[in-house]
């Protein structure tokens, strides 16, 4: 039952992830990468994801680095925002994704945000939701356990620790599967992209006639709120929003 579980839980949570940095295709990468060799090691990076399906923050990060050895800047973002998706507090990403943003011509101040929502996602971000899931496990079944002690025990002092132990862990198993969930909402609803064109203008509408508002250049995330047909309305870190063809980004 234990093991069904487990297999539950984690098959929700895509945890594909824990076996990219297994395959052969990544310790090829990781040569090639460490000879010098990063168009190779792009090849073997992508291969792991186009043809094994598999992915992992190490893998785009991985894949971003090679990138940015070649100063294609653009797909250096576009990897290590996918990486920070998966593993949001890990420093070397939001670093080297730091330098890369510094590479690139727009330079884009982001929106303050309410306090409230900057202390939840400072929580949530705290890890990955394959870590989440895990300590959900952890402390169901310390929870479980706890229940044990509780009508096994022919102690009063047991009985009250098994009680508050199953309360506890039991509190802080539905705190940790929210977050697991939160952070996979999170990951499914929002639609960002990083802008591949080399220069493009963001029309006031969803036809190529519309008044150019503004332009940006490749390199440059956007959030994706809205589309029509080959049309995407996006949204800047500034909050300035229009529309760009499909074309012109790629989504992570």
């Amino acid at each position: 039952m234990r093991s069904l579980l487990v297999i539950f839980i984690f098959s929700l949570f895509g945890t594909q992830s824990l076996f990219a940095v297994s395959s052969p295709q990544f310790n090829k990468g990781n040569k090639a990468y460490e000879e010098g060799k990063f168009a190779d090691a792009i090849m073997y990076y992508e291969q792991i994801i186009s043809e094994e399906k598999l992915q992992s923050w190490a893998l785009y990060f991985n894949l971003g680095n090679s990138y940015y050895k070649l100063t294609d800047y653009p797909n250096a973002i576009l990897n290590y925002e996918r990486a920070l998706r998966l593993a949001p507090n890990e420093i070397d990403i939001r670093y080297n994704l730091d330098l890369a943003n510094e590479k690139i011509e727009d330079k884009i101040e982001p929106l303050p945000q309410l306090f409230y929502k900057r202390w939840f996602y400072s929580i949530r971000n705290a890890a990955g939701q394959d870590v989440w899931a895990l300590l959900f496990l952890v402390c169901f079944a310390a929870s479980v356990l706890a229940l044990g002690l509780f009508f096994l025990s022919s102690k009063s002092g047991f009985k009250k620790l098994g009680f508050y132990g199953c309360f506890s862990f039991l509190s802080a198993a539905i705190v940790f599967i929210s977050l697991a969930f939160s952070m996979r909402q999170w990951q499914e609803i929002q639609r960002e992209a990083i802008v591949f064109a080399g220069s493009v203008s963001v029309k006031s509408s969803p036809v190529e006639s519309g008044t150019g508002l503004f332009v940006v250049h490749s390199g440059t995330k956007v959030k994706i709120t809205d589309e029509i047909g080959e049309w995407r309305r996006v949204k800047l870190a500034d909050g300035n929003e229009g529309w760009l063809q499909s074309g012109d980004i790629e989504e992570l």
